[in-house]
């Protein structure tokens, strides 16, 4: 009987759809109908209002401090930036399938990655499509993105993404994903500052919106360590990012060795581990060790506590580590050593040469105007310097299309400050 009543009334229910008018009421995309987490509209106002949303002082990042489970910081960021992240995400989506032609490709990608990413993430993947109102596939799809661009399993399609990404020029789509990475230690700095350098070749603001939408995403979780994200409006994944235990992150493409896999953690979300549950380089050492590796990557990692900072060299089947100021030899590359340095990138001889050759002379200023506008790639898309003693950040991120990070204006971002307010109002 009361399955019966329960199909009356849902038979009701429909009718005004044809009216017309009535039709425009429905919201297919209302919380309420999407999401089983909240429990009444006042349950969803009560986890928005713990998040918050302001722009730096300069006015150019926008800050989110997004709080709670994974589920409800994935709904703070969708709904508080709704209207960027589906501008942001969308064009990116239309822009990949325009290319593409072919959405399975992205299907098959995620369900290749998906049994290997942590619950909390697929978690905030979901908050963030209901709170932004985006179906869950275009975020699924444009979280596997930066695993399918550095796998080395594209060139066997070389030939057939030429031809479906024609009318864009060689070197736009090109993108080079190599970056470049350093830490340079009191010793090394004319001011007693630790600063370290995370440049950011991926020069998706060529092909994309992300250039007009940076965002600094300082993630307060209920378990786990706070950290600032240091990235886009709709980008859950982390490329660069410190903590409140001052790790830091910086990351690389490394080659394409033959063993190069989609099965296994995305670098995006790994990299979020790190900054969720690691307080000194023994459990970044650890949680990159043990995660099922993909692609081939390098990272510098410091700590801020111990003015400490490693090179690791991470493939499906190896884990090496470089301590700072250790020689660094890896099949044809090698890094000399450089006393108390952490380095790789790029243009490596390069970088050998001028970290070595001011030694000692370097300054926020120096680094910002002279330093990285030297080691930059034509894909510059970001940089940052981070201060990780201090938890102070510094960001610049292309202006445009056409125009390089390295020229842009740096953005202060104070996390020691955030957090020290955030942790008062808790």
């Amino acid at each position: 009987m009361k399955r019966r009543r329960f199909l009356m009334g849902l038979s009701a229910s429909a009718l005004p759809l044809a009216t017309g008018c009535a039709y425009t009421r429905i919201d297919p995309w209302h919380f309420r109908i999407r999401s089983s987490y909240f429990t009444s509209v006042q349950h969803e106002k009560e986890v928005l209002d713990r998040a918050k949303v302001f722009y730096s002082e300069d006015g150019r990042v926008r800050i989110l401090i997004a709080r709670g489970n994974a589920y409800e910081r994935g709904y703070q960021h969708g709904a508080l930036l709704r209207e960027e992240v589906r501008e942001n995400l969308q064009y990116i989506y239309d822009l990949a399938l325009k290319k593409f032609y072919f959405e399975e490709l992205f299907a098959e990608v995620y369900e290749r990655m998906r049994p290997f990413i942590p619950q909390e993430y697929i978690d905030e993947m979901h908050g963030l499509a209901h709170g932004a109102r985006l179906p869950l596939k275009v975020v699924h799809h444009l979280h596997v993105l930066p695993a399918m661009g550095e796998w080395g399993g594209k060139k066997k399609v070389k030939q057939v993404i030429k031809q479906m990404m024609k009318g864009i020029p060689e070197e736009d789509w090109d993108l080079g994903t190599s970056c470049s990475n350093f830490s340079l230690p009191p010793s090394t700095t004319a001011d007693g500052g630790f600063y370290v350098i995370r440049i950011l070749d991926w020069g998706l603001h060529r092909i994309s919106k992300l250039h007009e939408f940076p965002l600094v995403a300082v993630n307060i979780p209920e378990n786990g360590i706070p950290s600032a994200n240091i990235g886009w409006v709709g980008f859950l994944g982390a490329v660069s990012g410190i903590n409140a235990q001052g790790i830091t992150l910086g990351e690389m493409g490394y080659g394409d060795p033959e063993n190069e896999t989609l099965r296994g953690v995305p670098m995006i979300f790994l990299l979020r581990d790190v900054l969720s549950y690691s307080s000194n380089l023994s459990d970044v050492r650890r949680t990159i060790s043990t995660s099922p590796g993909t692609n081939s990557f390098g990272y510098v990692m410091t700590d801020g506590k111990t003015g400490e900072g490693e090179l690791y060299i991470r493939d499906r089947d190896r884990f090496i580590v470089f301590k700072a100021g250790q020689e660094a030899h890896d099949k044809d590359e090698h890094l000399p050593a450089i006393p108390d340095v952490s380095y790789g990138g790029h243009y490596e001889e390069k970088m050998t040469q001028l970290l070595g050759q001011h030694r000692g002379e370097y300054s926020l200023d120096m680094i910002k105007e002279k330093l990285i506008p030297e080691l930059v790639m034509k894909s510059n898309f970001q940089n940052v310097i981070y201060e990780p003693r201090k938890l102070q950040i510094w960001v610049s991120n292309a202006k445009d299309k056409h125009s390089l990070a390295s020229q842009a204006p740096y953005t202060h971002v104070d996390l020691a400050s955030i957090l020290k307010t955030e942790s008062a109002a808790k």
